[in-house]
């Protein structure tokens, strides 16, 4: 079971590598536009979960 906890302890570093990740990668490349989709990913599976616990 995911909990809030679990939520903020592995979400926020993993957005906060994302976005240091986009600040570093050159715009256009294949590995930004992965990055920034799975970070994309990452915020709206958080959403679902904090929406749907409710």
């Amino acid at each position: 079971m995911i909990t809030y906890h679990a939520l903020g302890y592995y979400g926020l570093p993993a957005l906060l590598a994302a976005a240091l990740l986009l600040r570093v990668l050159p715009r256009g490349s294949h590995a930004r536009r992965l990055v920034a989709r799975a970070a994309l990913a990452l915020l709206l599976l958080t959403a679902a979960i904090v929406g749907l616990s409710y």
